[in-house]
């Protein structure tokens, strides 16, 4: 669901009520899915993306918290984070995986659509309005997060107090499992090697973006989905960022955002309030060379050979 695999683990001495609690999580992914999805055209996005030009469009409570928490941390990174994307992403193919590399025409005649100042929001009325024709918004960075919490909220709801929520690079987990004093989750390792790092993780979200899944390769340089909005091209040189935050909304977010905002930035702005870890791409692709920078609060306990 949401352009990604969705698991939920949950603890509790009642089965059939533990089952229940699980299948309604279930239940809010879909949801989710149905107002945030770009790959479905009954979506209440498309809709907004289809109308929102022309004038103010009244939307749901949960896409109009979205949006808003976008707009916020757009605010925050100088647009490094930016819902508008949705015509670059379209024009180098990432959505639908129909990959080319774009020519500077093309780029240049859609970078003008592509600023989160765009979008207008009406907070008393909850209407999204774009302010010129060609604006598309594209929640891929920010939706799972939500959608995640969604899920958690409602094993909260229905007594479940220890489970863990994952759908792709985003995950959140509340309580522990039996017997544990935290969750254990693992990061990807970029190289695709199997070193990945273990990090323990308790009341809290994780969400990593990394340019390892959805990317292709010409001439031997990568380009991946993580699109720097200022100049429509892929951001380079960092492979995985991983951000701890509250809410899986806020983590799903800034994970994007500090992978666009850059290393040394983001580790200066936003380094004090979320623990986070940069995994950065060999300076020559023959060797094995990755470097780690992460803040002093980033909980790893250690990895599987990874190299920092």
């Amino acid at each position: 669901m949401l352009g990604t695999f969705v698991t939920i683990t949950a603890y509790g001495e009642n089965r059939q009520g533990v089952n229940a609690a699980v299948s309604a999580s279930f239940e809010e992914f879909r949801r989710i899915d149905s107002l945030m999805s770009i790959h479905r055209a009954d979506s209440e996005l498309s809709r907004l993306n289809a109308r929102a030009d022309a004038g103010p469009v009244v939307v749901s409570p949960d896409l109009f918290r979205v949006i808003t928490k976008a707009q916020e941390i757009a605010g925050e990174t100088e647009g490094s984070f930016d819902v508008t994307i949705r015509p670059l992403a379209d024009l180098w193919g990432f959505i639908w995986k129909e990959y080319r590399r774009p020519t500077a025409e093309q780029l240049n005649k859609v970078l003008p659509q592509v600023n989160y100042r765009l979008v207008q929001l009406d907070a008393e009325k909850r209407t999204v309005h774009f302010r010129e024709a060609g604006v598309s918004l594209d929640l891929g960075g920010i939706a799972k997060g939500y959608a995640v919490d969604c899920a958690i909220e409602k094993l909260r709801s229905t007594g479940v107090t220890n489970a863990m929520v994952k759908a792709g690079g985003d995950l959140r987990v509340i309580g522990v499992p039996p017997g544990k004093t935290n969750w254990i989750v693992q990061l990807e390792d970029p190289g695709k090697a199997g070193r990945r790092t273990k990090v323990p993780l308790r009341d809290a979200a994780l969400s990593t973006s990394g340019n390892y899944e959805n990317y292709f390769e010409i001439g031997g340089v990568r380009y991946s989905h993580i699109l720097n909005p200022r100049t429509g091209w892929p951001v380079q040189g960092i492979a995985a960022c991983t951000v701890i935050a509250p809410t899986c909304m806020e983590s799903d977010a800034m994970a994007t955002a500090c992978f666009v905002h850059g290393v040394e930035q983001s580790l200066e702005k936003f380094g004090t309030r979320f623990p986070m870890r940069f995994t950065l791409m060999p300076k020559r692709p023959a060797h094995d060379n990755w470097s780690i920078r992460q803040t002093a609060s980033f909980p790893a306990v250690g990895s599987n050979g990874a190299r920092n």
